[in-house]
This record gives C-alpha cells, sequence and structure tokens, in this order.
C-alpha cells in the first residue's frame, strides 16, 4: 500500500447531503480515481445525540446517485456493515482504538485531566484562556481527582511557541503559533472522544495519506498536525478548498435555495450534470473546456487547480449544464430517467413507443425532468375546462369570430383522410389550402387548433401535435368545440 493516493470523504451523519460536502467528496474521489488511489468514505458519527440513520442513508444514497462509489466504506447494501481492510468505517464503533491512542498520549505525558472551571478558563480581559492553570498539574493529583469521582475533561498539553505550518495543495505554505492553539479539549468530561482526536486516530488507522477539504477546517489543522507528531505519526498532506458561496458572495445557505442534494435529485437534475457543475466550483481543468464526463474530470483533476476564492453557486449554470444533458439523451435514455417523475398511467396510454416519441417533442424544451408532466399532461389525456387558459381559450377561441370556420373545416379535410394517411404530407395541403381559400393568416387558423386541442396556445410545432395525437383524439377533441362555438 506504500505510495499510495489514499483520501478520504468523512460526513456526520446529522442532517443531509449538502452540496459543499457533495462536492469535497467529488474532488476526493476524482483525485483518487485520477491516480490509481483509493477513496475512502467514513462516517463520523460520534455526536450520538444528532447523529441519525435516516441522514446516513441520505448520505450513501447521494453519494450514489452522483456516481461517486467509494472503494472502502460503509457496505451501502447492509447499514452498519464495513467493506475494506479498516473496518469499522463507523466512528462510534472505533472506541476502542480511540481509547489505545489515548492511552499513548496519557503514557507519554501528551494530556492531563483539566479540573478547571470555565471561570478559571477565562482571563482578566474576559477572553477565553488558550493554556488552562492546570497544565502542569501531578499524575498523582489528576489520579486522585478521578478516584474521588471528579468529572474532568481531557486536554491536549500543547507545546508553547512553536511554529506549526504545512504545505497546502491549495493554499500554500500556512503557518500558525501553538500558543494560538492552546490546551484543547479531546474528551468530554462524560468520556464522550471529540472530533479533532479521534479523527486523527481513523487517519493513522486508515492510512490516509492526503487529506483535502473545507476550509473551515484550517483552524482543525494545526491541532490535528500536533496530535499526530504526539503519536509519532507523520500527518497526511492538508489541502483546504474554499467554501461555496450564493451569487451575492455570502456563505451558501437555504436563502440561496436548494442546499441539499437530494432536492436536485427530486427536481430532476441528471446527476452528470450536477457533477459537472459541482467540479468547476473553484476548480478548473487548465483548459477552456466546461463540459466534462466523470471519466475525464478523473483525468484533469489537481488540487493544485483548485483556486483560493470561494465559488459561486450559480442556479443559472446548473440550469445551463442539465439542458445540454437532457438534449444529449437518447429516446430510451430519456424515458428511463423519466419514469419517477410522470405518471405511470402515461406508459400504459398508448405504450412506451408513443410515449418516448412524446417526450423527444419537449427534450430542447425542458431544463429539468420534473417539468416534462407540466409539458406533456395532454398527450396522455383530453383536457378539461380546468385545465383551460382562460385568456387563449377567449383570444383564439370564443371571441374570435373565425374560429368556428377554422375548426369545422380543417376538420371535414382531415375526416376525408384514409388509414396510413394522417401524416403531415397529407394533413398539409388541407391546412395550406384553407389557409389560401380563407385569407387567413397562418396563426391565425393554427393557433385556434392548439387551444381546442390542448387547452393552450403553446405547444410543440403544430404538424408534430396533431400526427402524434393521431386522428381519432384530435377529431374527438375538436368537436366539442366546433359544436360549441
Amino acid at each position: 500500500m506504500a505510495g499510495t493516493l489514499r483520501v478520504r470523504f468523512a460526513p456526520s451523519p446529522t442532517g443531509y447531503l449538502h452540496t459543499g460536502g457533495a462536492r469535497t467528496a467529488l474532488f476526493n474521489y476524482l483525485w483518487a480515481k485520477g491516480q490509481g488511489g483509493v477513496f475512502i468514505l467514513r462516517v463520523e458519527d460520534t455526536d450520538e445525540e444528532r447523529s441519525t440513520e435516516e441522514s446516513m442513508r441520505a448520505i450513501l444514497d447521494g453519494l450514489q446517485w452522483l456516481g461517486i462509489m467509494w472503494d472502502e466504506g460503509p457496505d451501502p447494501k447492509q447499514f452498519g456493515e464495513s467493506i475494506g481492510p479498516f473496518p469499522p468505517y463507523y466512528q462510534s464503533m472505533r472506541r476502542p482504538l480511540h481509547q489505545e491512542y489515548m492511552k499513548k498520549l496519557w503514557d507519554a505525558g501528551h494530556v492531563f485531566y483539566c479540573p478547571a472551571t470555565a471561570e478559571e478558563m477565562t482571563g482578566p480581559d474576559g477572553k477565553k484562556l488558550t493554556f488552562s492553570p492546570y497544565r502542569d498539574i501531578t499524575r498523582e493529583e489528576q489520579e486522585k481527582r478521578l478516584a474521588a469521582g471528579e468529572v474532568m475533561p481531557v486536554r491536549f498539553r500543547c507545546p508553547r511557541d512553536v511554529e506549526v505550518s504545512w504545505e497546502d495543495a491549495v493554499r500554500g505554505k500556512v503557518t500558525f503559533s501553538s500558543n494560538e492553539v492552546g490546551d484543547f479539549v479531546l474528551f468530554k468530561g462524560n468520556g464522550q472522544p471529540l472530533y479533532n482526536f479521534v479523527v486523527v486516530c481513523d487517519d493513522i488507522d486508515m492510512q490516509i495519506t492526503n487529506v483535502l477539504r473545507g476550509e473551515d477546517h484550517i483552524s482543525n489543522t494545526p491541532k490535528q498536525i500536533l496530535l499526530h507528531e504526539a503519536l509519532g505519526h507523520t500527518p497526511p498532506e492538508f489541502g483546504h478548498v474554499p467554501l461555496i458561496v450564493g451569487m451575492d458572495r455570502q456563505r451558501l445557505s437555504k436563502r440561496h435555495g436548494a442546499t441539499a442534494v437530494d432536492a436536485y435529485e427530486e427536481q430532476g437534475v441528471l446527476p452528470e450534470a450536477m457533477v459537472n457543475f459541482l467540479a468547476l466550483i473553484g476548480w478548473a481543468p487548465g483548459d477552456d473546456r466546461e463540459k466534462m464526463t466523470l471519466e475525464e474530470m478523473k483525468q484533469a483533476f489537481d488540487p493544485h487547480r483548485c483556486t483560493k476564492a470561494a465559488g459561486a453557486f450559480n442556479p443559472d449554470k446548473l440550469k445551463f449544464f442539465n439542458e445540454l444533458y437532457i438534449r444529449e439523451l437518447s429516446p430510451d435514455a430519456l424515458l428511463e430517467r423519466l419514469r419517477r417523475f410522470i405518471p405511470p398511467v402515461w406508459l400504459e396510454h398508448r405504450g412506451e413507443d408513443y410515449a418516448k416519441h412524446v417526450f423527444t417533442l419537449f427534450q430542447e424544451k425542458i431544463a429539468y425532468l420534473n417539468e416534462m408532466e407540466a409539458n406533456a399532461w395532454y398527450f396522455f389525456r383530453d383536457p378539461v375546462e380546468a385545465d383551460n387558459n382562460e385568456k387563449s381559450v377567449a383570444k383564439f377561441l370564443t371571441e374570435n369570430e373565425s374560429a368556428k370556420q377554422v375548426l369545422s373545416e380543417i376538420a371535414a379535410g382531415m375526416e376525408a383522410l384514409g388509414d396510413g394517411e394522417w401524416t403531415e404530407e397529407k394533413l398539409a395541403p388541407i391546412v395550406d389550402g384553407f389557409v389560401e381559400s380563407s385569407g387567413l393568416g397562418r396563426g391565425k387558423v393554427m393557433q385556434p387548433w392548439r387551444v381546442a386541442l390542448t387547452g393552450d396556445a403553446i405547444s410543440p410545432g403544430f404538424y408534430d401535435l396533431v400526427v402524434t395525437l393521431g386522428k381519432e383524439t384530435v377529431l374527438r377533441r375538436v368537436q366539442p368545440w366546433i359544436d360549441r362555438l
């Protein structure tokens, strides 16, 4: 395993998979796959009060929907089980290992049980002290207090006046003073281990070579480097990507729209569009490419090309990518993607071939898959009064003096067509002949027909509409309007 790039995505199952987390997972996945490395998914579920199975399943489902599959981590088919050489991949199940590392730190004198109160950890100026007034407490005093039943957190005995630095894959050299870090807590008084301790234990055990994560973790990095060194381990290489912001350059939040990946799935965003979009927020392939497949991104990804400046989540750009990918789908693929967004009865109406043809009529018009039902419904059922656009009905039918003539005379010509003649080639002379004989413009002829057939004046091309609906449906829908006008 020596020399193999090993990276991890380590979400906390306390909520949904948000777009920032999805991008972090994607970057790590692309990096590992492009370098012949290993992508690890580790569940950081030590917050027992907030961690839920529902959230964990949502995260696993979201990653799989995006096509981000882990080499090691939770078994996607059996919740709570793990796949890989360093199980379990659920942090809450790794307590024995964490206790082993705690003992190493205790034996080496790097940690101490701290009896300091909140008041004692506050300086004369009201600011929180970085170093505990009990950092030099003897082991005997600690053991005496523990034996007496005193509840105390465990703190790391941070060295003073030490420069902690690393060469960040994104930001270059970053330096902290250990005096800024101080004696941070590793275990709460109730024995619950905290993030910075367990993440180091697990990174060491799982042989993580590189950590690529959001810049909100920068302040954690010097703590983790100090812990690695205290445990006699070379720290992994770190990289911190900027956070995602809204178009107003403020941190992305619900006020900017959906932040959960599953919300975009429900909207009908294609996973390949989402992945392409997320990859280009804060990273570029080094050329002018925008549309890229997952395989192309694997080959191109390099964390050193990530920007230091925050990338903006531009909904219009996501829409652009989704339209692009929808238009490239074959009729069969389009149908498969649409199954969850359309009523099942549609496919029973006149068969899947009919449905596929209908959907291709709207393929250039929809931006999201969930828009298909609202656009294509009238190919699968007759409009009723409630479906009608009142303004269109008034303008082109009920308040249009020529509407009855337009509908009745063309319908008569259509009625005369025999089997196998319901084609644009046969229909066009009927319509063109009426346009010429009546002196009405084509719009004044075709719009009443559109409204009579769909309830509105907006539809695919006239002949696409009429030919697809078929003779029986067209004449059945238009006759009530002829009788009414």
